[in-house]
């Protein structure tokens, strides 16, 4: 009884929980209940997602070596050193970190990461500010350290996101676990944009101050460095005052941080500053080949895409990682290409305007499908990496794209054969018109390519191919990149239309490496190789970076190549593309003209090699004046350097038990009859040969009045028959008056048109 009692006394001593006391506590364990699992999640999150992709590895290239470029030697099939070697561009030149002054060192960190030597690649103070900022409604920015702009300007991931700068503060953590502070400022002022098209505080030297970076002076120090932070404005050359009060900061900072006296502030404060845009006299202006040219862009491009790097980065691989890079440069071929582009006598045209007409050209290895010979303009090459127009520009190919686009599909597909018939007339309203000024009648597929009729080509399009499916066989079989939809202000453009298609008037157009590539899927019975100048890539270790593989995927039947390779060889014989033959070769291709002659091309092949070329004008205009079709003739001089020596070879057939020789007729595509007045011999497939003989031709053909036009009338027995001569034609007086009036050749006719038509 004692002992409850006492029990009860202390119970009177103790006031109960109030409600509210009882639900903060719930809420508060709530909170550290959800804290915890968000903390463990971040965790998890951090350790499976973060962290594996926090690795930049820069280990597969050095900081200061030279890249070195080969070609395999044609003879011993060993790999031969290109001279010269890479070791930088015009504007970005790899500086040693010993020969960067320390005022420009310590100006840098002064401004940009006071604590960069105490820190490990993140600065906390720095970034509890840039969270806080996020958590007041500021930009998720600030904060980054020397190591993470370094790693900001070294990969792609610029986005301004919670997950970036997660990622970016993990990088550098790990970064500085692999390289020394030395290096890291090495890289980071070597990689920095300065303005002036200046990568880096070497090149950024010479353009403004003229001199070499280990001369510069405090004060010029600190005005490079203060370019970094926005080049736009601090640029000297467009707001010297903006870059001069930031100078005057960096170098308050420096002093302020005990980098300089007292005596070296006042100094440089007063300094006055002398802009030059000088010009680096000790070294020598490098200007690489076309081939090498190419090379590089394509090493960069697939650096970037492989391993997630800026430009600025793959760039630095390149230049200054040692590399060695395997192309597939023929010397032979080109050095061909080299001897007619660098002489301007052989393209030597102006405009009205005073522009010079360009060219370019890309040659493909048939058996390889690599890029073997390049060349991107006409003259002498007076830069590297300039302008290159055979990898880097697009043009409407015209009736070029005749092959790819419309009768190798209709082909491929089973609609027509080289001995179908169509109407050379107007598919609607006039339209289109044809490159020799007039309609034909009934011709064969073989007849209407070899004079680049541009009705029958939009009608196979239009009426059996659609221009859906062509622009799906481009994309699909060919590679070639065309546009679906594109909408500029009000109006919407569309390659999936009869004039992109069958006449070659595309939205951006296409290039001669594409048109290249393309073209020699034909000679190589119908498989599409992507090409390439390089065969592979090793880090200064000899461990392999890139490597491309050639696989080759089926684009066509054998038999529709080898239908092709007969019509456009039908073409350079006797048809638009005459100006490219030469003996020795069996040779097919295809001209291509756009309006006005404002593109001109010609794409052809031997059993060897294949090369687009083009010309024109930077900025469009008619040519004129210029005789045959400067791409074929073009074309020409460099196949016969380059097949000089080889033996002659044909195009690929299908087995001889496959096929048969067809006699037809010209005007109906069917068997010939003894009636038939215009006949021809094609060797095709046993189950294409027409169906049927001929039923226009049924009886003995009775030839027409004497038409001068129409060779069938000219009379085959008399020895004083000349056609240029008047005089001597039927009538003698009457010259064509006994003809049909008609100013047309008539349909069946083998004879040669113009080079520049079509």
């Amino acid at each position: 009884m004692a002992n409850r009692t006492e029990n009860m006394e202390r119970g009177r001593g103790k006031k109960p929980k109030s409600p509210a006391m009882r639900v903060l506590g719930t809420i508060a364990l709530i909170g550290l209940v959800t804290c915890a699992m968000l903390a463990c999640m971040a965790a998890l999150y951090i350790k499976l997602v973060i962290i594996p992709d926090s690795q930049l590895k820069l280990t597969d290239f050095s900081l200061n070596l030279t890249t070195t470029v080969y070609y395999n030697d044609p003879e011993s099939g060993q790999p031969v050193e290109m001279q010269p070697k890479l070791h930088g561009t015009e504007n970005r030149i790899w500086i040693p970190y010993k020969e960067i002054p320390q005022n420009l060192i310590d100006a840098a960190v002064s401004i940009e990461d006071k604590r960069f030597i105490k820190h490990n690649g993140v600065d906390w103070i720095r970034t509890a500010k840039g969270i806080l900022s996020m958590f007041t409604g500021q930009d998720i920015q600030g904060g980054s350290t020397i190591t993470q702009q370094l790693i900001k300007n070294l990969t792609t991931e610029n986005q301004v996101t919670v997950k970036r700068k997660v990622k970016e503060i993990f990088r550098a953590l790990e970064f500085e676990k692999n390289y020394s502070k030395e290096e890291i400022l090495e890289w980071y002022l070597n990689c920095i944009f300065l303005g002036e098209g200046c990568n880096g505080v070497y090149t950024a030297s010479y353009a403004y101050f003229g001199k070499h970076v280990s001369e510069l002076s405090l004060a010029e120090c600190a005005s490079l460095i203060g370019i970094t932070n926005n080049p736009s404005l601090y640029n000297p050359y467009r707001n010297e005052e903006a870059n001069k009060t930031r100078q005057e900061n960096i170098l308050w900072a420096m002093y302020d941080q005990k980098k300089i006296s007292k005596e070296e502030y006042d100094a440089a404060m007063a300094e006055k500053l002398q802009f030059v845009r000088g010009k680096d006299e000790v070294r020598e202006q490098v200007v690489y080949n076309w081939y090498v040219d190419t090379v590089i862009d394509e090493v960069i491009l697939d650096l970037k895409n492989t391993y997630n790097l800026s430009d600025q980065a793959a760039a630095a691989m390149v230049y200054s990682g040692g590399l060695q890079i395997y192309t597939n440069m023929n010397p032979t071929v080109q050095a061909a290409v080299e001897e007619v582009y660098t002489n301007r006598n052989n393209l030597n045209y102006t405009s009205s305007t005073g522009q010079p007409m360009q060219s370019a050209i890309t040659v493909v290895d048939n058996q390889s499908g690599n890029v073997i010979a390049i060349a991107g303009g006409v003259g002498e090459k007076k830069g590297s990496r300039v302008l290159n127009r055979a990898s880097g520009s697009k043009r409407p190919p015209g009736s070029a794209i005749k092959p790819i686009a419309v009768y190798a599909p209709a082909m491929e597909l089973g609609f027509i054969t080289p001995l179908t018939v169509e109407q050379d007339s107007p598919y609607e309203n006039s339209w289109p018109v044809n490159s020799y000024g007039s309609y034909r009648g009934n011709m064969t597929m073989l007849e209407a390519l070899r004079v680049s009729c541009n009705t029958i080509a939009v009608k196979v399009l239009a009426n059996y191919v659609t221009p859906q499916v062509s622009f799906q066989f481009m994309r699909d079989r060919f590679h070639i990149e065309l546009v679906e939809s594109r909408t500029v202000g009000d109006k919407v453009f569309s390659d999936i239309a009869l004039a992109p298609l069958a006449l070659g008037g595309l939205t951006d157009g296409i290039s001669t490496w594409d048109m290249a590539a393309a073209y020699s899927v034909f000679p190589r019975e119908g498989i599409y190789y992507e090409p390439s100048t390089y065969s592979k890539v090793l880090d200064n270790e000899g461990n392999v970076l890139l490597e491309r593989k050639a696989t080759g995927q089926v684009a066509l039947k054998p038999k529709t190549a080898y239908y092709v390779n007969e019509m456009l060889a039908n073409v350079v014989q006797s048809g638009t593309g005459t100006a490219a033959n030469f003996k020795g070769m069996d040779i097919a291709g295809k001209t291509g003209t756009t309006s006005s002659k404002k593109d001109l091309w010609f794409v052809g092949y031997t059993p060897y090699y294949t090369a687009a070329v083009w010309t024109g004008y930077d900025q469009q205009e008619a040519m004129r004046n210029i005789g045959a079709n400067p791409s074929a003739v073009l074309w020409r001089k460099v196949m016969q350097k380059a097949h000089a020596g080889l033996a002659y070879e044909k195009f690929a057939a299908p087995p001889s038990g496959d096929m048969v020789a067809v006699s037809y007729c010209k005007s109906s595509g069917k068997l010939a009859t003894p009636y038939c007045p215009s006949t021809g011999v094609f060797t095709m497939s046993k189950e294409d040969v027409p169906k049927g003989t001929c039923s226009v031709h049924t009886k003995p053909h009775t030839p027409p009045s004497f038409d001068i036009n129409n060779p069938e009338t000219w009379p085959s027995n008399d020895p004083n028959f000349k056609p240029e001569d008047p005089s001597t034609w039927p009538g003698a007086s009457g010259g064509n008056s006994q003809g049909n009036g008609s100013g047309q050749p008539s349909t069946g006719t083998d004879t040669p048109l113009p080079p520049e038509a079509g």
